[in-house]
């Protein structure tokens, strides 16, 4: 089980992404489909908070390794 949450903040054009925890492959995953989500919306200022983040799963950090995120600016990968 992990301590992860996505909080998602704003309206109209100004939308902030703000994941809080360890994030593992489960919440990556998620947070991928809440930025492609706001992505197509077209959101024109789509931001993503990350001084909560406490660390990824290495789970997480595949998942986010292959997408258009900087995975390294999230956190080091968490020893699992």
């Amino acid at each position: 089980m992990s301590d992860f949450v996505l909080q998602i903040s704003g309206a109209g054009s100004a939308i902030t992404l703000e994941p809080v925890g360890l994030i593992d492959g489960e919440g990556a995953r998620t947070l991928l489909d809440a930025f492609g989500s706001l992505r197509e919306e077209r959101a024109a200022l789509l931001e993503i908070r990350l001084d909560r983040v406490t660390g990824l799963t290495d789970d997480a950090w595949r998942v986010l390794a292959t997408s258009e995120l900087p995975v390294e600016a999230l956190a080091s990968p968490a020893i699992t």
